[in-house]
């Protein structure tokens, strides 16, 4: 059975899409069969991913809202790597999803059957806390927080934690944090610095040790559709990827 883990801040720009991909070629890297789920209704880790949304192709957003398949919905991104697309759908996911039954659950009764087929199921978030993200959490084994840097993103994070503790009392009590990922380090800045002292002060071993610097290779990366891991293997960013696919490894095996 797959490990799930939802990508998730309600912050926008603190490296969701770009780490839901990265991670997922890193465990794929290493052999493992990932399955990509874009919640997202800018559909970036589709698009990152080097596919495009045929007229007649399945989405996320169908799989929620209209009960299709996941097979159905399943596009190859390399042998034992797959995504299901997002679409501008999404968008209007959150009204459609409110006149269902059962809506915090769709998701994971959608991607039940075919979760023994991967090692990973990796779902990036939308920026919000809205019934789409409770639909990921409450799929999810687990939570995997990106951070910017920032000590603004570090006061709005204290919402996520509240929403994880709800979906905990309310549709999925077995929800953890799999880990909180510092992204956008700026080495040179002692306001990047002091922010992941404090974090790791107060989360402790929740932090991965893996942190992601700043880099203009991860934008040119996804311009061109494809992976840091892909379009500049030996810079920092792939190794950082490498890292943290490593320490997902090691935390999931211990669950």
């Amino acid at each position: 059975m797959s490990k799930v883990i939802a990508v998730a801040n309600q912050k926008g720009g603190v490296g969701k899409s770009t780490t839901a991909l990265n991670l997922s070629f890193a465990l794929h890297e290493r052999n493992k069969r990932v399955l990509m789920v874009d919640l997202d209704s800018q559909a970036h880790l589709t698009l990152m991913s080097g596919v495009e949304l045929a007229p007649g192709d399945v989405s996320a957003y169908d799989l929620m809202i209209s009960g299709a398949l996941a097979a159905d919905a399943l596009q190859e991104v390399a042998k034992g790597l797959d995504i299901i697309p997002g679409s501008i759908q999404l968008a209007a996911g959150e009204v459609a999803l409110g006149r269902r039954q059962r809506r915090e659950y769709r998701l994971r009764e959608a991607l039940d059957p075919v979760r023994t087929g991967y090692d990973y199921i990796v779902m990036d978030c939308p920026p919000n806390l809205g019934l789409l993200t409770v639909n990921a959490l409450t799929a999810a084994d687990s939570v995997l927080i990106p951070l910017q840097a920032d000590f603004l993103a570090l006061k709005g994070m204290q919402l996520l934690l509240n929403t994880i503790s709800e979906v905990r009392g309310s549709t999925n009590a077995s929800l953890d944090i799999i880990g909180i990922l510092p992204t956008m380090f700026r080495p040179n800045s002692l306001h990047s610095a002091e922010v992941e002292q404090s974090v790791r002060e107060f989360f402790g071993k929740t932090i991965f040790k893996t942190v992601v610097r700043s880099s203009v290779r991860f934008p040119e990366s996804a311009a061109g559709f494809r992976s840091i891991l892909d379009y500049s293997p030996r810079h920092p960013g792939a190794k950082a990827y490498r890292d943290l696919a490593r320490e997902v490894i090691e935390r999931t095996a211990r669950k």
